[in-house]
């Protein structure tokens, strides 16, 4: 009886490894077929998956061999069943099947557009998932099997780096920093930053008028890099202060990663899990065109970074934690600059400071003690006080405009705008009314782009009063009920490369001046000067290159990093590693914060806090999985 229980396993398994490879190599534009094929369902469908597959058979082939054999692999090592990654990975699946129609025309028509594509969207949504769940299994089976690699010869470097591994890690940093500082003298600023610039400076164009000085852009970041602009610019050349602006963020950015660096190796960290975090904080694009570039994200980013790295040491070295000044300066260090560098750090910091309160008066109240000690209290609380006294004062010192609630309506705005396009016939007067004003109701179908709210949110009425963003999402809530589909579209549309690693070519931002921003920068004082520009061309070049070659494009792929994080995310809760999810929660909140905001195809720099401190919270997570601690240490 096993025997045949045996066989039928590997049979089905054969059956989706072929389907599997069928979903790797089908296209899903709907393609053109013969007269016999148009008046027989039959052919109608096999002719159109013939033509739908790109490559050869053999190609095609090799791969379901390949992916049978991974299935072998697993089922001899895998232990128990794995049933919330299968749901997770048929989520996966439904969404990159979505994906597939909105490449073609931002549709799920071409789907749905005859028999043949409907086979073909059953082959790919099975095939997809059952990969998807090998390839995580796979992954928890290589973590779980403690393979690691092996270094041949202990020598007095090895030694020298064992003792030394921040201080080793940091000067190997700095030092792969300076070339390309010097050549992208004085240092890269994007558009964001550029109208910082324009704000604090109050440059007004001829053809625009005053940069208004709003907290669009958080204040706290635009006073600190604009004012070092300003110091360099009273002696005598803006250029030098915006290149010191660029030595600070270099010196933070190789301080944060050699920290993260020297983290992972003290919790015993996978060298091999090291090794290719040291390579992609040296070589990946996203990591090496960071910190020659003014963009808010940078500094906000490797602050939620430091912030894990705290809590990873709050639990690792548990009511130890408290006693250490050096930490405890780190948190708060973490906790300020997160919240003052991105307006929507608050949105990361006060949901995790209100989960660490309770989780430590929950351990305390366990442990039968009168009470929390204050230093735990304080030290959470005051970086949160201090950095909401510090925005009020810029705000007032500065005399900033408080910024418009249309950034935090980014989704409901998309949706709104899908649903009318899709939907306008159904729309009612007074559902009319309410979304007119506070938006431009007339164009918003037109305005609408799929991959990113601006066209339409920009379109925000000024003048629109609380009572009136009352009714709008009131109206929003309405519709979404009435047609939850058109929501869920809109939301999929703007957020599929999250999770869809199949579509490249995402944006680097390289240069210092921007086209639309020049005044600002002839205003400023600020030149474009290019040390060497062959050679920084050739740089530029390479960069991009290495997004779209094979393991080094893995790099610079936010999907395959957010599937990783869901997927650890899953064997957390498969163990019962409860101690993971706290490190572990800056990512997931800023994941739903990137799903909530204007969109994501080419602003990679949305993810960076993603994307930077994915390593340390896999290394929490081999060192829990490893000393088999399930048990808080608070």
């Amino acid at each position: 009886m096993k025997s045949k229980t045996k066989g039928f396993s590997t049979a089905v398994a054969a059956v989706f490894a072929v389907l599997a490879a069928m979903a790797l190599c089908m296209s899903f534009p709907q393609p053109e077929l013969s007269q016999a094929a148009q008046g027989s369902g039959i052919l109608n469908m096999m002719e159109n998956l013939r033509r739908s597959l790109t490559g050869t058979a053999v190609q095609a082939s090799i791969l379901a061999v390949a992916l049978f054999m991974l299935w072998r692999r697993n089922e001899k090592r895998r232990r128990g069943s794995y049933i919330l990654l299968k749901l997770l990975c048929f989520l996966i699946a439904v969404i990159w099947l979505m994906a597939e129609g909105f490449v073609q025309d931002n549709t799920l028509q071409s789907l749905t557009s005859g028999t043949g594509q409907m086979l073909k969207c059953c082959i790919y949504l099975l095939g997809s998932a059952w990969l998807l769940s090998q390839l995580a299994l796979a992954l928890d089976i290589f973590i779980s099997s403690g393979a690691d690699l092996k270094w041949k010869r202990e020598g007095k470097l090895t030694a020298f780096y064992r003792r030394h591994s921040f201080l080793c890690t940091f000067i190997l940093i700095l030092l792969s920093c300076v070339l390309p500082l010097i050549l992208v003298y004085p240092g890269g600023m994007n558009a964001d930053s550029w109208g910082q610039a324009g704000m604090f400076f109050k440059v007004v164009r001829p053809d625009w008028g005053l940069y208004e000085f709003t907290s669009h852009h958080p204040p706290a970041h635009t006073v600190y890099f604009a004012s070092i602009i300003a110091l360099g610019k009273k002696l005598g050349s803006a250029n030098l202060g915006l290149f010191t602006v660029m030595l600070l963020q270099t010196g933070m950015y190789s301080a944060v990663f050699a920290y993260s660096l020297h983290t992972m190796r003290r919790l015993g960290a996978p060298r091999y899990l090291r090794l290719i975090s040291l390579l992609s904080i040296l070589f990946s694009p996203y990591f090496v065109t960071s910190y020659p570039t003014v963009i808010k994200d940078n500094v906000y980013s490797w602050a939620i970074l430091l912030f894990v790295i705290e809590l990873v040491y709050m639990l690792y070295l548990g009511r130890n934690y408290w006693s250490s000044k050096g930490h405890i300066a780190l948190l708060a260090l973490s906790i300020l600059a997160s919240m003052l560098f991105r307006n929507n750090g608050k949105y990361v910091i006060y949901p995790m400071v209100l989960l660490l309160l309770i989780v430590f008066f929950v351990g305390y109240k366990k442990g039968k003690k009168s009470g929390m000690p204050r230093r735990i209290v304080l030290c959470l609380l005051l970086p949160v006080l201090a950095a909401n006294l510090i925005l009020s004062g810029l705000m007032s010192y500065y005399d900033i405009e408080k910024g418009s609630i249309r950034e935090a309506l980014s989704l409901p705005i998309q949706q709104t705008a899908r649903y009318v396009l899709e939907r306008g016939d159904e729309v009612t007067e007074e559902e009319k009314a309410a979304i007119s004003a506070v938006l431009d109701y007339d164009n918003m179908a037109v305005d609408y782009y799929p991959m990113e709210s601006d066209a339409v949110k920009d379109k925000f009425n000024p003048e629109a009063t609380t009572e009136d963003v009352l009714n709008y999402l009131k109206t929003w809530l309405k519709q979404g009920l009435k047609h939850p589909f058109v929501y869920i579209k809109a939301t999929v549309n703007q957020n599929y490369p999250l999770v869809y690693p199949f579509q490249e070519g995402n944006q680097l931002a390289i240069g210092t001046l921007n086209k639309y921003h020049l005044y600002a920068a002839e205003t400023i004082g600020i030149t474009d000067v290019e040390v060497m520009p062959r050679v920084n061309n050739i740089r530029n070049e390479f960069n991009y290159d290495l997004m779209y070659l094979p393991f080094t494009g893995l790099m610079c792929n936010i999907a395959v990093y957010v599937l990783v994080l869901l997927f650890f995310c899953c064997y957390a809760l498969r163990r019962r590693l409860w101690n993971f999810f706290i490190p572990a929660l800056p990512l997931l909140l800023s994941l739903a914060i990137v799903v909530a905001a204007p969109g994501i195809r080419g602003t990679p720099r949305y993810a960076y806090p993603i994307l930077y401190s994915l390593p340390v919270v896999m290394s929490w997570y081999c060192f829990l999985a490893k000393k088999g601690r399930n048990d808080s240490e608070c």
